[in-house]
């Protein structure tokens, strides 16, 4: 009996792991293998991935949230991004008007979703009302997903304004 009510603590235990880890696990180091001459790529990737399983107030969250720690190490330096899989977040910002100044608001928008799409992970950022530079991006998506050999697949979208997209295809290896 005792035998019995140990492996039922260990199943109920090892389950929401299990369910946790139904999607490609991007966790780890990886380089750049191609195209080797993207100027705007990152030459390494640095991926942590953890599992939030309990709310704050300590019920169970199923399925757990997923949250992806990134560092892109680029030419200009070492940039950092955190991402919460099944989100859709945004911040806004502007100038309030006033009547004596002449200053009339404006609004600046960024809205940013990270979701599945099957076992393909897909982080899409958008900027809206703001004055972008140029170059600047106003949307940005990354398409993420493994090959059968373990090769990180990276579809990268940006848009400006009245510019069509363009996209870069990256293939990442992990280091060994």
């Amino acid at each position: 009996m005792r035998m019995q009510l140990v492996s039922c603590i260990v199943a109920v235990l090892v389950a929401p792991a299990t369910s946790a880890q139904d999607k490609p696990d991007f966790s780890g180091d990886w380089i750049l293998v191609s195209p080797t001459d993207a100027t705007n790529a990152a030459q390494t990737l640095t991926v942590r991935q953890s599992f939030t399983r309990e709310s704050v107030k300590g019920t169970p969250i199923d399925p757990p949230l997923i949250t992806l720690a990134v560092e892109r190490r680029l030419d200009s330096g070492l940039h950092s991004d955190v991402y919460t899989i099944g989100t859709v977040g945004g911040i806004v910002s502007g100038l309030v008007g006033n009547s004596a100044t002449g200053l009339s608001s404006q609004t600046q928008e960024t809205r940013f979703t990270t979701t599945w799409d099957g076992d393909t992970l897909v982080i899409d950022t958008r900027y809206s009302g703001r004055p972008v530079d140029v170059g600047a991006d106003s949307e940005h998506k990354e398409v993420w997903s493994l090959d059968p050999r373990g090769a990180l697949l990276l579809t990268v979208t940006d848009q400006s304004p009245g510019t069509q997209p363009v996209t870069t295809n990256l293939i990442y290896r992990r280091r060994p």
